[in-house]
């Protein structure tokens, strides 16, 4: 116990804004999603998983069990993986301003001490929120709505300038028209967005990954917050699921 309570640290305040997430963190983050929804998918050909009728959750804990054994393999199969580490899901976090206390994003991936200076490693992390994609899980009420949203409130990722959502899509939805429909006209202002989706660098799989920047409506610390940009990848099953559509989607050729 000598010395607890008589060093030189002094607590640092209130949670400030992190420094920016470096683009390779995020690049690294997407390479391990999309290489364990490839093995997931093996599982689904292999009739051990079914990926039509399972939940939001099991889609989740199965890709969670996944990247935990490719974080554990030597060597590497995603090269650099381990430079993160990420826990279970759901871990319970704060919103912004302290008044919601059991916020749970889907997955958090931290990075090695240093890698994003920050004064409180928990808040400086890789948050990612994942959403099915079908008929009953429609992209505006249920991606958007009830998940991306959730960034620009403030309930995750509020300390840092990026995160990531991904989609579970089974039906035939794509990126990028099947996400700027609803990120255009009325939808601009609830969103804090222009509605353009900016393609960003393909996963090792070589799913497209596409950026939106959305406007943040809280302050932290008295300092209005910048916008966050947020990576979207949808991960697909080697067929679709079912017909249905989401509202303005093609196919790009």
């Amino acid at each position: 116990m000598s010395g607890l309570m008589t060093g030189s640290w002094q607590r640092p305040g209130p949670p400030q804004r992190v420094s920016a997430i470096p683009e390779f963190l995020m690049m690294l983050v997407e390479r391990a999603l999309s290489h364990a929804w490839q093995v997931l998918l093996r599982d689904v050909a292999a009739g051990k998983f079914s990926l039509r009728s399972a939940k939001e959750d099991e889609i989740t804990e199965q890709i969670q069990v996944i990247l935990g054994e490719l974080h554990a393999a030597e060597p590497e199969p995603v090269a650099g993986f381990s430079q993160l580490s990420f826990g279970g899901r759901d871990g319970a976090l704060r919103s912004y301003d302290g008044r919601s206390l059991d916020l749970q994003p889907d997955l958090t991936f931290y990075p090695l001490r240093g890698s994003i200076p920050a004064t409180n490693t928990i808040f400086a992390g890789i948050f990612v929120e994942c959403k099915p994609v079908d008929s009953n899980h429609p992209v505006g009420s249920v991606y958007c709505e009830a998940g991306l949203a959730r960034y620009i409130r403030g309930d995750y990722a509020w300390a840092v300038d990026r995160a990531l959502m991904v989609g579970y899509v089974r039906n035939r939805c794509w990126l990028p028209s099947g996400l700027s429909a609803y990120l255009e006209g009325t939808s601009r202002q609830q969103y804090g967005s222009s509605g353009t989706l900016e393609e960003v660098a393909m996963t090792c799989i070589g799913e497209q990954v596409f950026r939106s920047v959305h406007r943040r409506s809280f302050t932290l610390s008295g300092t209005p917050m910048e916008p966050i940009a947020l990576d979207h990848l949808w991960l697909y099953p080697a067929t679709p699921c079912e017909t249905s559509r989401c509202r303005g989607s093609a196919k790009e050729s």
